[in-house]
């Protein structure tokens, strides 16, 4: 009979665990940047319609229409004017591409993008993808891609013996991106609103608390509006440096709270717990054992 000789290490961590008691609290100070972002410094999402050449037979079939349709408008572009009913070219896929506009991005910024096949190509590997635009929610272009994708996966063999390897009709291009329009990115005005990543009432006023401790010399310039959002008066004296007040933001410590959670891993039995997990006395029974 097959035991697994794993649990019995677990029951005794376990065993240890309660009679140990909760941890001594240490400081677990963290800097304000990783607690909060900034309101209306965002990304915004990217897309567009593109084709992939070069690929090994491996593209759209003549039963994917619209891909036909993107090489024939691509080739009249260029002064070659064919039927797309009359070409069948295995080499070359449509595909969707998306990008992420980083917030305050400048023309001439490089950006990764990942293209997807939307039609019945069986992979992306070894392809190129030729110029295509990145078009935001409001229609206009903002950057424009180009570059040979790197996929993740592959697939190998032939005559009904053949192996998939993760997903070979989706690649990247890292750096294959070229903004060329400004990021829509809200300036900074007079009044800087904390987001907190988490949203909890006592993290808030411990934010507001803190920066007013810093900054707050003629009255305080920072109150929790509610528990996910904390709004900061810029103080005159960085009227003309918000930059350097959002700086001086980031850089100070904060101890947020934390909840008491407990973390199971089922298939190796591992047990995380947090210094708010208090273990009272307990019956454990496993099997024939009981503690």
């Amino acid at each position: 009979m097959q035991r697994s000789f794993w649990r019995w290490p677990f029951l005794a961590a376990l065993l240890w665990l309660a009679g140990a008691g909760p941890l001594p609290a240490k400081d677990q100070q963290v800097r304000l940047k990783d607690l909060v972002s900034i309101e209306g410094v965002r990304p915004n999402q990217l897309m567009g319609y593109g084709l992939v050449v070069g690929l090994s037979g491996t593209g759209d079939s003549q039963q994917t229409f619209f891909s036909a349709q993107s090489l024939t408008n691509m080739l009249q572009r260029m002064g070659v004017s064919i039927s797309p009913r009359l070409i069948m070219v295995r080499n070359t896929a449509a595909v969707m591409v998306t990008a992420t506009l980083p917030p305050f991005a400048q023309p001439g910024t490089q950006i990764d993008v990942t293209a997807g096949a939307i039609g019945d190509a069986r992979s992306l590997q070894g392809g190129l993808l030729v110029l295509t635009t990145l078009r935001g929610i409001n229609g206009q272009v903002f950057a424009t891609a180009q570059g040979p994708l790197v996929t993740g996966g592959f697939t190998a063999g032939g005559r009904g013996n053949s192996s998939t390897v993760n997903h070979p009709t989706v690649g990247r291009i890292p750096g294959g991106g070229l903004v060329e329009r400004a990021a829509p990115s809200v300036p900074l005005g007079n009044v800087i609103h904390l987001q907190l990543d988490q949203e909890d009432f006592t993290t808030a006023a411990r934010v507001a608390k803190t920066v007013n401790q810093h900054f707050s010399s003629k009255g305080p310039i920072a109150h929790a509006d509610n528990s996910a959002l904390v709004s900061v008066d810029v103080p005159a004296k960085y009227s003309s440096d918000k930059t350097g007040f959002v700086a001086a933001l980031e850089g100070l410590t904060i101890e947020p709270d934390r909840i008491a959670r407990v973390v199971i891993n089922e298939r190796t039995g591992t047990v995380v717990m947090g210094q708010n997990v208090h273990i009272a006395p307990a019956v454990i029974m496993h099997g024939n054992l009981t503690v």
